[in-house]
């Protein structure tokens, strides 16, 4: 079956957009999960010093050593409580999956910009985006999950933004005929 320029050009424009959205979203989404890995972190290092420092210098026998005393199990259960998480939530790995997949999706994209510039040749062109089609199905399946809300942000986002290069995208999606 041959396919005309325009089928194949609508066909490598929407992988495009597909890899230009996933590439966002898992680059985006990694750097949120960065930051609440900050987040957790730092609090929990602050309490602990503190906690540490408070009972380093408790007094025994005094009103004052017991509230200090109090205060020295609520940090340090506060603490405990912030490193627990952040060794549950595991966010540093999750980190670097994101960003390994929006680099994955990155050079995906970067391969169809390629295309459009120089196609290849016609017995090749199906070639191609079989092997596109198998990366992308493969990076589908192996990436890490990104909430749906957290997705649609992000596609909202691009959708608002014109991107006048190789591939030049309406600022809304165009209506399909069907």
């Amino acid at each position: 079956m041959s396919y005309s320029a325009d089928q194949i050009d609508i066909l490598a424009r929407d992988w495009f957009r597909r890899c230009r959205e996933s590439q966002m979203a898992h680059f985006e989404y990694g750097s949120r999960l960065e930051a609440y890995h900050t987040f957790l972190g730092v609090p929990s290092v602050a309490l602990s010093t503190i906690a540490g420092t408070a009972a380093a210098g408790s007094i025994a026998g005094t009103e004052e050593a017991f509230l200090l005393e109090v205060a020295t199990v609520i940090l340090s259960l506060s603490a405990a409580t912030l490193t627990s998480l952040q060794t549950f939530l595991n966010l540093p790995d999750r980190v670097a999956k994101h960003r390994a997949a929006g680099a994955a999706y990155s050079a995906l994209r970067r391969e169809l910009e390629i295309f459009k510039m120089l196609p290849p040749e016609s017995g090749s062109t199906r070639e191609f985006f079989e092997g596109i089609r198998k990366r992308m199905d493969e990076l589908s399946a192996n990436a890490p999950g990104i909430p749906s809300s957290f997705k649609a942000e992000v596609d909202k986002k691009l959708q608002s933004e014109m991107y006048p290069r190789i591939f030049s995208f309406p600022a809304s999606p165009p209506a399909t005929t069907g």
